[in-house]
């Protein structure tokens, strides 16, 4: 394994303190006093590799949007086709936005203020690409792409705001349900097909060992992962 550079070492240091800071205790109410004094650097360090706190929130975020395909990839395995795996990582995603205070928070927090970083977008394409492979979807070609992803982010950010401000009106399968059929219906994918998958997913992450101490402190320890099969 190749050593890492005292820059890089200095840049994950305080990618790593963030993780824990914004998790904790929020990224609007995380000041740069508090990220110097946890990684025990001076100020310069920060504005030295990061244009600002929202570049470090923009790594953490896009590093959680992967790792909510990762973690259902790892525990599931090759037991369902991608379009299903999409399913099941949305109902995974939010149902655990809902339950988890300290990660809602910071979604919140970003989503006001956010523009979606590459990684954020590179991922979500991911996402889009899997199903289109997976479906034998044709017609749609990398320009059109360009454009679904970022809508995709939008909507996210937009659904995730919307319940919030009227979090007995929704519940957490609304937002995975109404999230996966937008993502279909971007494809082309026909209602009566879309509602297949719905049901599916929810059925399988119904039976899934979930763990949410996988997320805790944007850390992914695979111990909490338990493989299904």
């Amino acid at each position: 394994m190749a050593k890492l550079k005292a820059g890089e070492k200095k840049k994950n240091l305080i990618i790593d303190v963030c993780k824990k800071l914004f998790y904790r205790k929020g990224y609007a109410n995380t000041t740069y006093d508090d990220i110097c004094k946890k990684a025990d650097i001076p100020p310069g360090s920060i504005t030295y590799h990061f244009r600002g706190k929202r570049d470090i929130a923009a790594v953490i975020d896009a590093e959680y949007e992967a790792q909510n395909k990762i973690y259902i990839e790892k525990m599931c395995g090759k037991a369902y086709d991608k379009t299903t795996l999409m399913a099941i990582e949305n109902f995974h995603m939010w149902k655990r936005n809902f339950e988890d205070d300290n990660l809602r928070r910071f979604l919140l927090d970003i989503s006001t203020e956010r523009l979606p970083s590459f990684s954020a977008l590179d991922t979500v394409k991911y996402y889009y690409q899997c199903v289109i492979d997976d479906q034998g979807i044709e017609g749609i070609d990398d320009r059109e792409l360009n454009l679904l992803v970022p809508a995709q982010l939008g909507m996210s950010d937009a659904l995730l705001l919307a319940t919030a401000n009227d979090p007995d009106e929704y519940t957490w399968e609304d937002a995975a349900e109404f999230g996966i059929r937008f993502f279909l219906r971007q494809l082309g994918m026909h209602d009566d097909k879309i509602k297949g998958i719905i049901q599916e997913g929810k059925t399988i992450f119904d039976t899934l060992p979930i763990d949410n101490r996988y997320y805790i402190d944007f850390a992914y320890d695979d111990k909490y992962v338990k493989k299904i099969g």
